[in-house]
């Protein structure tokens, strides 16, 4: 397949993702934006690759020993044409025909470095309404909120610059976003660009475990965050649930699945480094105004 002078490369990152890949495709090829394809594979087993070579416009294979997050993401985005690339998890779906059309319309403000889709406001069980611009302080205040490459997107020339960190077992994600803030852009987050993360559980309770245990072993090794202790574990346990949650809470707190996490994040804080690096976090807290305009809340 070819796409000629894609104003949109996407890129989805796959293993065995036979079962869910198909209809990925079918609705990126459905966007009313048309995009080029780009499917970096890293040694499935399934009929994957069969999939993809039928729908997508390049297939890329890279060993599943050499594989990372963001190795996978820097390979795609070094064979994209377009000047937007993308970001789309195998098992995510966009939410409607219109994802690719509405992320790019973030980027008519020009100090725009990234977009994502994120459904709850910063620190808060809150909906997100409207589009909020991440500043610095957002991410050192909340490192676990803003971009996800589930599904976002960037420009070509700031990744040519900022390519992810491919040495991380997980969070090249927020990473990538601590370093382009702090080099002055901003990113658009948007609830309307969502994708579906419940790939996250449907895996199991063990993966779910695994995945959120190198994940905050992970955003610990390069954000400074506070000690996690058990009487923190149980306080978010007991405490930080919505108001209005249905039984008082108690179905959320009693969720093996949300048990799961909080056990998984407790265990990789307490394996990061006994004094992660600081560097990033410290460029955070002076970056200077945006390259092409003000990184303020607008």
């Amino acid at each position: 397949m070819s796409v000629s002078a894609p104003h949109a490369s996407v890129i989805v990152r796959t293993k065995d993702s036979g079962r869910t890949l198909a209809a990925v495709l079918s609705r990126l090829r459905a966007q009313t934006i048309p995009a080029e394809i780009i499917v970096v594979d890293s040694g499935s087993s399934d009929d994957t690759l069969a999939i993809a070579r039928e729908r997508a416009n390049s297939v890329i294979e890279i060993a599943a020993d050499s594989f990372s997050y963001g190795r996978a993401l820097n390979v795609g985005a070094a064979a994209a044409c377009a000047p937007f690339h993308f970001a789309l998890s195998s098992h995510s779906c966009p939410p409607d025909d219109q994802w690719l059309e509405r992320s790019l319309s973030h980027y008519d403000r020009p100090d725009v470095a990234a977009t994502s889709g994120v459904p709850n406001a910063p620190g808060s069980p809150e909906p997100l309404l409207g589009t909020y611009y991440q500043t610095p302080a957002d991410a050192v205040r909340h490192p676990w909120w803003g971009l996800s490459n589930t599904g976002s997107s960037w420009r070509a020339e700031v990744w040519a610059t900022f390519p992810f960190d491919e040495r991380l077992p997980a969070c090249e994600d927020k990473e990538w976003g601590l370093r382009v803030l702090a080099a002055g852009w901003t990113i658009a987050l948007d609830s309307t660009l969502s994708v579906s993360d419940g790939h996250r559980r449907a895996q199991g309770i063990a993966c779910l475990y695994r995945r959120t245990r190198r994940e905050s072993c992970a955003i610990g090794s390069f954000m400074p965050l506070p000690q996690f202790t058990a009487r923190d574990l149980l306080r978010e346990w007991f405490c930080e649930i919505p108001a209005d949650a249905p039984l008082g809470g108690w179905r959320r707190r009693l969720s093996h699945y949300r048990l799961a996490e909080l056990l998984g994040k407790y265990q990789g804080l307490r394996e990061r480094e006994l004094a992660p690096p600081a560097a990033v976090a410290a460029q955070v807290r002076t970056a200077p105004a945006g390259p092409r305009g003000s990184a303020e809340d607008a």
